[in-house]
């Protein structure tokens, strides 16, 4: 009898185990090409142009400190605070992405930082726009800009399975020029027919022996 109800206790465990063993966390961030991915599970960041590096950059007390998992990354060296380069005015494009399972559904969100601002595309669609363009040329009067991050919900229904793509379209007036974002997509394991009806047999076999086993 002992044997049987761990028998059925086990293949509970098993199932529910088995269900739930996809579900992840994947860490996101900027980092610039070559460079240590620091501990995040998305691509390089890529610029859109002629050449796709990009490159660390130093915020120099000017622009906010980046995240924890992430660093200011721009498509020219010294273009950020305090370099020898000064961006013309225009729109500078970079693109990273990351993979996620098929059979989980996700949730995630990202916090940025830009100068001057940006907009972000995720898989092609805009989830948020650019902020005004102001007087001051360092940064954005209004998120995205360099001094305070804007949390970005990325929108559920918005991921597809497999390669999913963040694009960020940064608004450049002449002065330097960054980008920073760093956050996290969660996952919960959806369980599939097979693995629920294997459950549910499970779980009706293990009270059907306890209830025997009480009469």
């Amino acid at each position: 009898m002992k044997s049987a109800l761990k028998a059925s206790v086990a293949a509970v465990v098993l199932v529910l185990g088995t269900a739930a063993a996809t579900a992840d966390t994947i860490q996101l961030g900027s980092y610039e090409t070559g460079g240590a991915s620091l501990g995040n599970a998305n691509t390089a960041v890529a610029f859109v142009g002629s050449s796709t590096a990009t490159f660390a950059l130093d915020p120099d007390g000017v622009w906010a400190a980046p995240g924890a998992n992430s660093e200011w990354v721009s498509n020219n060296a010294g273009s950020g605070p305090g370099g020898s380069v000064v961006e013309a005015s225009g729109i500078y494009s970079y693109t990273t992405s990351f993979t996620t399972q098929p059979g989980n559904a996700y949730t995630g969100s990202i916090s940025i930082l830009a100068d001057d601002t940006t907009d972000v595309l995720f898989n092609g669609i805009t989830i948020e726009p650019e902020g005004p363009l102001g007087s001051d040329a360092k940064c954005a009067d209004a998120a995205p800009n360099c001094r305070t991050p804007t949390l970005i919900i990325l929108p559920s229904g918005d991921f597809v399975s497999g390669v999913n793509t963040l694009q960020f379209d940064l608004q450049q007036t002449i002065a330097s020029t960054g980008l920073d974002f760093y956050g996290a997509v969660n996952s919960a394991a959806v369980p599939e027919p097979e693995s629920l009806l294997l459950l549910s047999t499970g779980l009706f076999s293990a009270a059907g022996f306890l209830r025997r086993k009480l009469l």
